[in-house]
């Protein structure tokens, strides 16, 4: 079952079930596929999906410290049950030392800095966080 579908199956769920913040938090992504499908005339493939939903968590995130800031809790406590929404349909992250030996693995150490961040980005893409990803290369450079 791909993301879409799966999302798409979970809506339904959520509406049926009266989660008002799941299928609010559903419809937005579904609303993204769609208008991705409009204004490319093609469905999303898994990883566009995963790099959205990776972005979207990242806007949560950023919502919650600011909240935390103006000391809203109420809004805290809403982008936290949305940011653990978003993540149940992410996959697995890699961690530092995953992306090390994947990294030495395909060669990184033995190119420059602008072919290495190239492949690696091409790689990892929706299978580890970019900054992560741009730490090791980093580090397996020497720079």
């Amino acid at each position: 079952m791909t993301l879409k579908e799966q999302i798409n199956k979970d809506f339904i769920q959520a509406r049926k079930e009266k989660d008002i913040l799941r299928s609010n938090v559903l419809r937005i992504i579904k609303a993204h596929f769609d208008a991705f499908k409009i204004d490319n005339g093609r469905d999303m493939d898994e990883k566009e999906a995963i790099n959205y939903l990776l972005k979207e968590q990242k806007q949560t995130e950023e919502a919650m410290t600011f909240a935390k800031d103006a000391n809203r809790a109420d809004l805290v406590e809403e982008n936290e049950m949305k940011l653990h929404i978003i993540s149940s349909y992410l996959p697995e992250m890699m961690d530092e030392a995953a992306i090390r030996t994947h990294l030495v693995e395909i060669g990184i150490p033995q190119m420059d800095m602008k072919d290495a961040m190239k492949k690696a980005m091409a790689e990892l893409d929706g299978k580890a966080e970019k900054k992560t990803v741009s730490k090791v290369v980093k580090e397996l450079l020497g720079k």
